[in-house]
């Protein structure tokens, strides 16, 4: 059994936005609601080669976050001022933490509307 590894990797947590996308109906229009939250996390370029092939699109860049709080498939991470989407949230591993893979949207990047 791995000892616990928290404490060696708090020197390199930072704060991170964690965005939750909705849709909901407001006078009969359809509107995304994003809801965030900040979260303590650390994020390093994901090795495309070790990642899923049928899932890679090779024209984005990927991020390995490893973070003590759940990330779950389809929230959204803020990482360098870009919006990644998490596409694997990865199972909580014996060192303390969940390593999440994101990709990069390469999209408008998301405001917080709640």
């Amino acid at each position: 059994m791995l000892p616990d590894m928290t404490d060696a990797f708090d020197e390199w947590l930072s704060d991170y936005t964690v965005l939750t996308v909705t849709q909901t109906t407001l006078d009969f229009v359809r509107v995304d609601v994003v809801v965030g939250r900040t979260v303590q996390a650390m994020s390093q370029p994901a090795q495309k080669q070790h990642l899923n092939p049928e899932q890679v699109d090779w024209s984005k860049r990927y991020k390995l976050v490893h973070s003590p709080e759940q990330l779950v498939v389809g929230e959204y991470i803020e990482i360098d001022g870009e919006d990644y989407k998490i596409i694997d949230d990865g199972d909580y591993q014996s060192y303390g933490y969940t390593e999440a893979v994101a990709e990069q949207t390469k999209q408008t990047k998301l405001v917080v509307t709640v």
